[in-house]
Formats: C-alpha cells, structure tokens, sequence
C-alpha cells in the first residue's frame, strides 16, 4: 500500500537512487568546499544537508515543502564536493535526479519552472531560434549603452537586474559554423573532432576559432561534424532528464560520422556532460554502448593539447591567472593541464588567487535564476582581482567568461578575460597565423 507522502509526492523514475543517498556518512569533509554553506554557514545549504533532505523525502519521513525545494535549488552543482568526498558520493548524479523529482511534484515557482523549461528546450536547444534570440546580446555588448549602464552603480535588487549586461563577452565573435573546417577527419593523425554546442557557439565563436588555430599549431588535424548542436547539459543540470537523453542521442550520432577522432570540447560543463553520456544512457539498451564508446572519445581542450604534447615558440607579455572552472576541476578532474598550458608561455607571469578553483557563481542560468548568491560568490572573485591586478583572468567555461567580465569591472580593474584557448591563440608564433 502507498503511504500519503507516496501518493502526494509521487517519485518519478528519475528521482535520486537510494544507493546514491546512502553513501554519504555526514563526515563533513565537503562543508568548506561548498560555495553555498561559505557563504551562508547554514548546514541545510551543504551538500551533507542537501542528501539530508532528500533522503528523509525518499524514505517519507520528510515532506517536500518549498522550504526543501528552496535549499536544492541553491545548489550551484559545482561538485567541488565531489573532489573532496571520501566517500565517492556521486553528488552530482544526486542533485540532477533531485531536481527531476521537483519537477515532477513542484511546490513552488510552478509557472517559473514551466517557462525556464520552455526556453531551454525551445530556444537554447534550436539553433536558429537561439541565434535570433542572441541579436540583441550581440548589439549590446559593443553599444553605448552597455557603457552607459557599467558606469551606474545601483543598489539592491536593482544592480542585480542590470547584472546580466556587465556579464555579456566584451568581444562576441561571429558565430563558428565549421566554416573550411572538413567534416571528417578519418585516417589522420591525430584526428580531432571540434564540438560548438549552442550558447557557446553564438557568442563565443571566436573561441572556436582560437580553439582550431592552437591544436592545428600542436599538429592535430581538426574536423567539425555537421549536424551538431546543444548538448544537453543545461537541461540535465535542470532536471530535465528525458530532454537531456534526446540530446545526448542527437549528439552522439552526429559525431559517429567520425568514430575515430578524439571529440574536443572547450566548454567546461558540456565536456563534464559528454563524458557521462554513458551513465546519462545507461538504461537505454538500443544507446548504452553507443553513448559509453563516444564518452571514452570526449576531451578537454587543454587536454588534447597535452595529448599533442604542446607548441614551440609560444610568447606574450604580462601577468595572468587562471580560475579552475568548475565542471573541468571538480567533475572531470582537470586541474593541471590548463597551467601547464600557461606556464609554456614565454615572458607570461601567472598568479594564483585565493579561492581559484571556488565557483564564481554563474553555473550556467544560475545567475539569472540566483542573482544574489551568484553576486556574493562574483564579488569574492573581484576582490581576489582587485589583489592581485592581473593583466589577463582566464579560463575554460563560457558561463565563467562572462562571470568574470562582470567581475573585473566590479574589482575596477583592466584585466582582459579570455579563454585559455584565446590567450595561447594570441601567444602563438606569428608564422602560424
């Protein structure tokens, strides 16, 4: 027989796995990782806490109330937690799968949710509709308006509306659509294959072309696949699972056409994603092993390029520091390449902050949905700007780009903010141009 809080809060298939909650001991070793319990010091805003809840939802002692909703949907799902876990919790599997359950069974922001859910899957996910919908973005990152606007200090609720405009790249690139890229790169070696994604490719697409210049310099030969699009990572980290695997589909047989070539990926949380395709499609029979073989292909930019073992000649001037992004530090574990990366560079100083690889707080649409946390966690990034006055800030997510952009001019400092990608395109020997 069901018990009421079966029949009052039905548990979809998605809903966090019993054997995911039951790992974690409430050690504590995660707390002073957790962007949210730094902030704040409440335990309900840990990851223990979190697990806390959604255990005692999953057993029916605890009922889902807006005020358990609330504590999930702070979550930024940086896994930094993760990395620290003695355990091996898989929290990030946790947290996707909680918020699988509230969509089932929300309690509240009913109509929030349905439109969050409807711009994902019909805007972000459509790639014609996303670049008209990106024209605006477009215009104002480089008007006078935005100018206007980041001279305005205003208080409160307020500055956190404008926010989103300080966020936008100081320098969109046209969007990357392959262009003399070939589409295969069958018997070459070694064969790279080049994913855009869908955010990233329309205000970002200058990255890609940075992305292409650096590995065809480490000697890969590069091919971009037609027919790609949006990964799916956004709507995953939304609790939309099933829209998640339909992408992930999509994905994966569109990179088939090249089943030999190492994907390559310069976005933190798509590449994090990509790599989980096999868990992500592990009940699916007709997909499982066809996910698992492209997930075992997918890596990181700065990890192609280690691959590739580096580029001659590289040089430039000044003082930069990189910031982990989170889905490449914590979720895929990529801490080091990057530096490397960076520390070829000739005549380029790098600086560690305080707090390098503590999430800044954009977390994909995390900092439109949770402007005052995301503020909190952005201005302790300003401040570690401000101390150390860099003359690059650089990472390898497009959500941390424009986090960062926001930050250095609230540290009031001339710091460029590039993609790792970018700052070795512009360190390369002038031959290879």
């Amino acid at each position: 027989m069901e018990s009421d809080h079966e029949h009052r809060w039905p548990l979809p298939e998605d809903a966090p796995a019993g054997a995911d909650l039951s790992r974690c001991v409430h050690c504590g070793l995660c707390l002073t990782s957790c962007p949210t319990y730094v902030v704040t010091g409440l335990e309900m805003e840990s990851p223990r806490g979190r697990i806390y809840l959604a255990r005692g939802v999953d057993e029916g002692r605890i009922e889902l109330t807006a005020a358990v909703e609330n504590h999930w949907d702070l979550c930024l799902q940086c896994r930094a937690c993760e990395a620290v876990c003695p355990s091996g919790v898989a929290y990030g599997r946790i947290i996707e799968h909680v918020r699988a359950q509230t969509a089932a069974a929300p309690v509240t922001g009913r109509i929030t949710r349905r439109m969050r859910r409807f711009v994902l899957r019909n805007v972000v996910a459509r790639p014609r509709v996303l670049r008209v919908a990106c024209l605006p973005a477009r215009w104002l990152a480089t008007s006078r308006v935005r100018s206007v606007v980041e001279r305005i200090r205003l208080p409160g609720r307020m500055g956190q509306l404008v926010a989103p405009l300080r966020q936008l790249p100081s320098r969109p690139g046209a969007r990357f659509d392959g262009e003399t890229l070939p589409a295969t790169a069958i018997g070459r070696d070694p064969a790279v294959a080049m994913f855009a994604g869908c955010v990233m490719n329309e205000l970002f697409g200058n990255v890609h072309r940075a992305t292409v210049r650096v590995l065809e310099a480490a000697g890969a030969e590069v091919s971009y696949p037609r027919g790609q699009g949006c990964c799916g990572a956004l709507h995953a980290h939304d609790g939309d699972l099933a829209f998640a695997r339909e992408r992930a589909r999509a994905t994966i047989a569109a990179f088939e056409t090249d089943p030999e070539a190492t994907v390559v990926v310069n976005s933190a949380g798509c590449g994090a994603a990509m790599k989980e395709y096999g868990e992500l499609l592990a009940g699916d029979a007709a997909w499982a092993e066809r996910a698992a073989a492209f997930s075992a292909r997918v890596k990181d930019f700065s990890e192609v390029l280690s691959d590739c073992g580096g580029i001659a000649g590289l040089q430039m001037g000044g003082r930069a520091t990189y910031q982990d992004a989170c889905h490449l530090a914590h979720a895929q574990r990529i801490r080091q390449q990057p530096r490397d990366a960076l520390a070829s560079v000739s005549g380029l100083a790098c600086v560690e902050t305080p707090g390098s690889d503590l999430c800044c707080g954009a977390a994909g649409i995390y900092s439109l949905v949770q402007p005052g946390m995301s503020a909190d966690l952005r201005t302790k990034k300003a401040i570690a700007f401000r101390d150390a006055d860099p003359d690059y800030v650089v990472t390898s997510n497009p959500g941390c780009q424009m986090q960062y952009e926001a930050a250095v001019r609230e540290a009031g400092v001339k710091a460029r903010v590039m993609h790792l990608a970018e700052l070795l395109d512009e360190a390369l020997p002038p031959a290879t141009h």
